[in-house]
This record gives structure tokens, C-alpha cells and sequence, in this order.
């Protein structure tokens, strides 16, 4: 396949996996920062300057389709990207900030709350002035308000960049047109938290940045290229090596990294000839978050209340059968001080009531919960279909970019589909033999998200099968409920047989003797079941699983929280992503 027909191929599948690994829009207005978010077209090659053109273009919302927030709330709303200037080694230079002002209900003006200097009309020839409280406001005229400023802020996320040549560490400007191993690592720090209260605990919370960072690496300067949480993309000219990393996020949910580590770096390495390096692009957002509906997790809060109550309720019947047994033996032992001994036993019997009772209720409680853990599943269960078609909609998209840049090729194929596309590239392949790299590579980028697709499937069935199991528990806890009803009942009886019980003494040694036998072994049962079975149950709902809930939902809370870099006005909802540029090295 030629060339010009194999570089915008790639270029366009990096730029559509790039942008749809975490769904962000980049805003339309690029700020006036020499050389950023341009194309650098020279004699039909382009830098990484163009690929991040291409991801603007690809990701920024239209102008005329409006805003998600202000069309969903009819409020107005404010969109803002943050441009970071670093140099190679991730050390701020300048800050510019894009604010896009929406404007759903055509106002006059618009009242904006911003830290940021040097503001200035981007779009338009719409002005503002400064009020007494010190908030801009704009004479929009019904317009949308399209500005930009500098500030010098504090980051919520620093990113630093460090080298090494042969396992040495180097700065930028010595590793420049050197030769050897190299490694490029991306540390990112979160600096923004919130303190919030996590069971009883004050708890520092970050706000879950994810940091994609895309590196545009030259087929002739880089080899034996390797990238640590992140992925590869080669279209035989050049490597595009991106990496995905949430700092703050291993802490937010004290998850031990010996069970799992969650990344907060992304590193490359690769043999290196006369060295040099276009710029970086890191983009940070806090959205994957955002759309977590942290509600769901009241099931599981009601649940452990259930456990606490169903704790408490066994405690009290192995209690009052721990009573029951000692009240027998000593009925036994000491028939001269019979009298007192069925005193004793009779206060046992209340106990094993009382406790029974308990029981009964903690086994109501214990239903409800199982039928709101149910009925939670049940609400999940239902929008797997949706999940399943959004993903098949992508799917289909990719597919049809394919055709597209196919056809383009002047490749007379059948239209791709998610049953075909396989057969029908292995054959161009095979067809075009050592001239097809970018199309085996189109295969791999299809075959990996056909993976997913599949595991998605996979996961909706899951859902459903938990539902069963759900429904299952629930019919289990309404037997367990009916169960300890007839279990309190009968403790009743027992407690009015054993007032019979101490007006008949003298009758009844031998009954008692086998009451007590009978007793140790309730006691007995009682308590291996209570501790191979109940508190095993009570320890794993409010363990692990918990913990882990409150602590994703307070992470999930903090990130709706964080709407802006530069300040919103009262009333204004918001979003923010940061896209950070580091300088080129030789």
C-alpha cells in the first residue's frame, strides 16, 4: 500500500482509539500558543503537532449540537480545557485556559466567576465588565461566549517527565542525538483532594484524574519499543506509544497493590539511534468518574444493616441457650436446691425467647435486605441491553471508518461487518502479502476491540446470572424468615413448658437429664453455625466489600464536585480537562 494511503489510515485509527478510551471533548477553540494543536504539514509528513489537531477534530463538540449539560438542565454552563505548557522534563511554562460559556436560553448577558488574567473574546466581538463582586459580565447578546486567559495556578495533577540512557539517568538536553537503551517515564502526582468521612473515619479523597499521554515516536530514530500500561500503535514509519494511569486512585480505594496495583505512571523504553523526541500529550479528565451513579450502593449500606441486626440476634439465642444448658445441669447436680435450679432455668428460657424473638426480626430485616439487593441487581440487569447496543453502535463506527479508509485505498472489498471483518481481511491480506502492514495492523486494532466487545457480552450475562442468584437469596432469606418465626414460636412454648416444668419437680428428674443433654447439643449447633456460618457471612459483607463501596462512592462524590479549574459562577455547572504539551528534544 503507498504511503499517503497508509499514514492517514493509521493516524485516523490512533486518533478514534485515543479519543474513545475515555470519551472526552476537546474544546473548539485552540488557544493562540505558537505551534500547539496546529499541523506542522511539510512535504506530506506531519509531526505530533497534527495528530493532536486530528484528536481535536475528532473529539471537540459542535458549536450548533449545543452543550450535554446545558441542553440535559436548560442552566447555563461553562466547558473548559486547561492548555499546559512544559518543557521536555514536565516543568510549567505557561497556562492558557479555554472557557466555552454556554448559553441555552439565549440570555442577554452571562455572569462568569474566573481567576483567570489577559481574558479576551476568542469568537466573537462580545465584551464584558467587572461588577462590584468581581465577576465578569458578558454582553452576550444571546450568544455562547468563547474566551481564553492565563493564569498561574496550581495543577490538580503535576506531570513530570524523566530520561535515561543505558539505565543512567540523563536530563533532556544531554540525552539529545545519543544512542542506546532509553527510558521515557511519565510520574504523575495528584494534588487535589478532598477530606470527607468514610465509616466514621476522616479520609483524604483525590479527585480520580485519568492521564492518557500519547507519544509520537520516529520508525527511524526508535526500535524495540516497549510501553508499560499503555499500548502500542505502528504503521511501519512511526510508533505511537500511549498510557493510561489514575493517580490518587490505588489510595482512594485502599485496594493492598500486592492484590492489585492501579497505575499511576506510564513508562517507554526503546533502543534509540541519535535521539530526539516531538512533543508529548498528556490529556486529564475526571469524567470517567462523573457518570458513576453513586446511589447504587444504598443496597449494599441496607445490607449491612441487616447483618448487624441478624449479628445481634445470634449472640442473644447462643446466649440464652449457653443459660438454658447451664440452668439444666444444675437442676440435675443439686436436686436438693431443685427449686432454685428451675428458677435459673426458667430465666434461661426467657433469654432463649427474648432472643428468639430477635431472630426473627433480624431474619425480617435480613429479607428486606435481600429483596433491595434483588431488586438493585434487577435495575442493573436492566440496562445491560443498552451497554450491549452502545458498544455494538461503536463497533458498527469503527467498522464503517474502516470501509471508508479502505475504499479510499482503491480496495474493492465486501462492506465489513462485525461477523465478516475478519475472513474478509485475512483474504486482502493474503492477497496483498508483504504489502499489507496497515491493514493486518487495521485487523489487530478491530480483533482487540472485538475482544472487548465479546467480554462486554460476557459481563451483561454475568449480570443476569447474578440476578438470578439474587432472587435466589431473597427466596432463601423469606424461608430463613419463616423459619425463625416458627423458631420463636416454639421458643414460647418452650418457656411455658418449663413453668409447668417448676411446679412438677419431683417428677420429672428423668426428663431433665435428657433436657440437658438435649440443650448442649442446641448450644452446640448454635454456636458452629454461628461461627462457620453466620459471622462468615456478616464478616464478608462488612468487610471488603464495604469498605470498598463507601470509599468508590466518596471518589465518585469528590469527582462531580470538580467542575472547574478557573472558578464557576454560582448556579453554573461545569466541566474541565487538562491537555499538557512538552517541548521537542534535538
Amino acid at each position: 500500500m503507498k504511503r499517503n494511503i497508509k499514514k492517514p489510515l493509521c493516524i485516523t485509527l490512533c486518533t478514534l482509539l485515543l479519543a474513545g478510551s475515555i470519551g472526552i471533548a476537546a474544546h473548539a477553540a485552540v488557544p493562540n500558543e505558537k505551534n500547539f494543536g496546529t499541523a506542522a504539514a511539510s512535504n506530506g509528513t506531519a509531526g505530533l503537532n497534527s495528530l493532536n489537531s486530528d484528536m481535536l477534530a475528532a473529539t471537540a463538540p459542535s458549536a450548533s449540537t449545543g452543550s450535554p449539560l446545558s441542553d440535559a438542565y436548560e442552566q447555563n454552563s461553562k466547558t473548559e480545557t486547561v492548555y499546559v505548557f512544559a518543557s521536555a522534563s514536565g516543568e510549567v511554562h505557561k497556562i492558557i485556559v479555554s472557557d466555552w460559556i454556554h448559553n441555552p436560553l439565549g440570555s442577554d448577558t452571562l455572569t462568569d466567576s474566573s481567576t483567570l488574567g489577559s481574558v479576551e473574546n476568542v469568537k466573537g466581538d462580545e465584551t464584558y465588565t467587572v461588577n462590584e463582586a468581581g465577576l465578569r459580565v458578558w454582553d452576550a447578546k444571546g450568544n455562547d461566549i468563547y474566551c481564553q486567559g492565563t493564569t498561574d495556578s496550581e495543577l490538580p495533577v503535576s506531570v513530570s517527565v524523566s530520561f535515561s540512557l543505558d539505565g543512567v539517568p540523563v536530563s533532556a538536553e544531554e540525552l539529545a542525538g545519543k544512542s542506546g537503551r532509553v527510558k521515557i517515564r511519565f510520574d504523575y502526582i495528584n494534588k487535589c483532594s478532598e477530606t470527607v468521612e468514610i465509616d466514621g473515619k476522616k479520609e483524604d479523597i483525590h479527585v480520580p484524574f485519568a492521564m492518557l499521554t500519547g507519544v509520537l515516536l520516529d520508525g527511524d530514530v526508535f526500535s524495540n519499543v516497549e510501553v508499560s500500561n499503555g499500548k502500542l500503535v505502528n504503521d511501519g514509519d512511526r510508533i505511537i506509544a500511549a498510557g493510561l494511569a489514575f493517580p490518587g486512585l490505588q489510595e482512594n480505594l485502599g485496594i493492598d497493590s500486592e492484590k492489585l496495583k492501579i497505575p499511576n505512571y506510564v513508562e517507554i523504553t526503546a533502543d534509540a539511534k541519535n535521539f530526539k523526541l516531538t512533543n508529548t500529550v498528556t490529556i486529564a479528565a475526571n469524567e470517567l468518574f462523573n457518570n458513576i451513579d453513586s446511589s447504587k450502593f444504598d443496597d449494599i449500606d441496607s445490607l449491612k444493616s441487616s447483618m448487624t441486626e441478624l449479628s445481634d440476634s445470634m449472640t442473644a439465642l447462643t446466649d440464652g441457650s449457653s443459660a438454658l444448658y447451664d440452668g439444666l445441669c444444675t437442676l440435675l447436680e443439686k436436686s436438693d436446691e431443685l427449686a432454685a435450679g428451675i428458677d435459673a432455668l426458667a430465666e434461661g428460657a426467657a433469654q432463649l425467647k427474648a432472643g428468639a424473638q430477635s431472630a426473627a426480626q433480624g431474619a425480617e430485616s435480613l429479607c428486606g435486605g435481600a429483596d433491595a439487593l434483588a431488586a438493585g441487581l434487577a435495575q442493573i440487569d436492566s440496562g445491560s441491553a443498552s451497554l450491549n447496543n452502545g458498544a455494538e453502535q461503536i463497533f458498527n463506527s469503527m467498522l464503517a471508518n474502516a470501509n471508508a479508509q479502505l475504499a479510499a485505498a482503491g480496495l474493492d472489498i465486501p462492506a465489513l461487518t462485525i461477523e465478516n471483518y475478519a475472513q474478509v481481511l485475512n483474504a486482502v491480506i493474503a492477497q496483498l502479502g508483504g504489502n499489507a502492514p496497515a491493514i493486518e495492523q487495521l485487523k489487530a486494532q478491530l480483533d482487540s476491540y472485538n475482544a472487548f466487545y465479546t467480554g462486554l457480552q460476557s459481563y451483561t450475562a454475568g449480570v443476569g446470572s447474578a440476578k438470578q442468584g439474587a432472587d435466589n437469596l431473597a427466596a432463601g432469606a423469606a424461608q430463613l424468615r419463616d423459619g425463625t418465626g416458627a423458631l420463636s414460636t416454639g421458643a414460647g412454648s418452650l418457656y411455658d413448658g418449663i413453668l409447668e416444668l417448676k411446679n412438677g419437680i419431683p417428677a420429672l428428674s428423668d426428663g431433665v437429664s435428657q433436657l440437658r443433654d438435649g440443650a448442649m447439643q442446641l448450644n452446640d449447633g448454635l454456636n458452629e453455625l454461628n461461627e462457620k456460618g453466620i459471622q462468615k457471612l456478616i464478616d464478608a459483607v462488612n468487610g471488603d466489600v464495604s469498605s470498598l463501596a463507601a470509599r468508590l462512592r466518596a471518589t465518585a462524590d469528590v469527582s462531580k464536585e470538580y467542575k472547574s479549574f478557573s472558578g464557576l459562577a454560582e448556579g453554573t455547572d461545569g466541566n474541565v480537562k487538562f491537555i499538557y504539551r512538552t517541548e521537542s528534544i534535538g
